[in-house]
């Protein structure tokens, strides 16, 4: 475990592991607001066509159901995703200030699980390595 004392800046070790924290956190989040913008051009294209082809009459019924699943889908996605890029920001605050009590109160394997479900396997399996590596910091003396 690292560790640096009390009212003194952090050691070296947990410098260098904030540094490595911070990058990885934010290369998640680099690729969460890639996943966010893909999500939103896809829900704009769905609309789009939803749009078009109700004017035009040229579907069905059950091709406009389809359509509004999809579009209620990608919403979700979407919606969730932006919890995960806000939570990943904090986090990448958090670690680029050093502030080690935020950070450990951000990190969940749960919320990296979310990440990997609704932001793309590259945020997710980032956010599961950081995750290790922030148990690994010190506990902040208080």
């Amino acid at each position: 475990m690292l560790a640096s004392a009390p009212d003194q800046a952090p050691s070296p070790e947990v410098e260098r592991a904030l540094g490595s924290i911070s990058t990885m956190v934010l290369v998640a989040l680099i690729f969460a607001i890639l996943a966010l913008i893909g999500e939103i051009v896809a829900l704009g294209y769905v609309i789009f066509v939803g749009v078009a082809i109700s004017k035009l009459g040229v579907a069905g019924q059950a091709a406009s159901a389809e359509l509004g699943f999809i579009g209620f889908l990608l919403l979700v996605f979407l919606i969730i995703d932006v919890l995960v890029v806000r939570r990943t920001w904090k986090m990448y605050s958090a670690a680029k200030n050093g502030d080690i009590a935020a950070l450990k109160s951000l990190n969940s394997i749960g919320w990296a699980i979310v990440a990997l479900i609704f932001s793309g396997v590259i945020p997710g399996v980032l956010l599961l390595i950081a995750h290790g590596r922030i148990e690994d910091l010190p506990s902040p003396q208080v």
